[in-house]
């Protein structure tokens, strides 16, 4: 551990903003230590520095050696503004109004990434055995209360990270019930990205869009119960809903990989996906992935994992903040 004191990690994301203190590295297994973990929901707050002020204060005396942030949202040079989250804020000024000597702010999907070396390979579980190529980039992707992409691009004897808006590309459509999923909610957005339908927020759009393409009225369902009921009950709207997710995921990641290269791997994250592991394993996410003609043993060959390590941001950012 270089840092002589401890210092803070951070995942904020729109729902909610988890916290940890870094105290040193673990004697058995060399690996950072997170303590004090917290979580609070992100609405509670009207800002980040809010938040990241009432988490150091539940620390009592701590002398802190600095904080590392990973937020959900780009970070372009000082100004910050999450993209499903109405908070903005200036990097110095929140430096300068927490006391802090050191301030990093990195993308979220940065720290997962960052993270993907250092995650034991008891928290993923494979859904796509293939071959990694060493020296190739790492693709880590995922849906949360958005859609993260991010890539560990080989740097010599290091990686380097890649921080993308990937979520952002427009959704491919190819089946017959994606495009009318499409038409469906055509009058409701401009834009149909990968984060539209294929995220927490994506989940609920996606049920109401097939619900209108069967003609049928739609509860008012949140993600969590959406995917509970799929859980539940096989002849369900919610079912079917979350079946088409899984699918389009696959397509999508597939598309995403493809673009990245990602011969070292494929990672998932973004937490959504833990909550129904057992439906997403036996979907067609896989088929779908590697449904691109002529380059479908160009896919298989790619490790396609899902990380259920559930402090993967806030160890990306600790590794961050060790080593820059």
């Amino acid at each position: 551990m270089r840092s002589n004191s401890p210092y803070i990690v951070a995942d904020i994301g729109g729902t909610n903003a988890r916290f940890g203190l870094v105290t040193g590295t673990n004697s058995d297994q060399k690996k950072l230590q997170i303590d004090q973990q917290r979580t609070f929901p992100s609405n509670d707050f009207d800002n980040l520095e809010q938040v990241a002020r009432h988490y150091m204060e539940s620390l009592g005396e701590v002398k802190l050696s600095g904080a590392c942030l990973a937020v959900a949202g780009p970070v372009t040079g000082d100004s910050v503004r999450l993209t499903n989250l109405n908070w903005a804020f200036s990097i110095s000024d929140v430096k300068r109004a927490l006391n802090l000597s050191k301030l990093k702010v990195i993308n979220d999907f940065a720290a997962y990434a960052y993270a993907t070396p250092f995650i034991d390979s008891s928290n993923l579980i494979s859904l796509n055995e293939g071959q990694s190529i060493e020296g190739s980039s790492i693709a880590v992707v995922g849906p949360g209360t958005g859609f993260g992409v991010a890539a560990l691009v080989p740097n010599g004897n290091s990686w380097t990270v890649l921080p993308t808006e990937g979520g952002h590309i427009t959704l491919s459509n190819k089946t017959t019930l994606q495009q009318s999923v499409i038409q469906a909610l055509s009058t409701e957005f401009s834009h149909i990205s990968i984060e539209t339908l294929l995220s927490g927020p994506g989940l609920i759009n996606l049920y109401r869009g097939l619900a209108k393409v069967e003609g049928i009225n739609p509860e008012n369902l949140r993600a969590s119960q959406i995917s509970q009921g799929a859980l539940q009950d096989p002849s369900s709207l919610e079912y079917r809903c979350l079946k088409l997710f899984c699918a389009w995921l696959g397509q999508a990641v597939g598309d995403l990989a493809l673009a990245l290269g990602a011969r070292g791997g494929v990672y998932l994250g973004g937490g959504m996906l833990l909550r129904f592991v057992d439906f997403f394993i036996g979907s067609d996410f896989m088929n779908r992935f590697l449904a691109k003609g002529q380059m479908q043993e160009y896919l298989h060959q790619m490790p396609v994992k899902l990380v259920t390590e559930g402090n993967s941001a806030l160890l990306g950012a600790a590794a961050w903040f060790e080593h820059n």
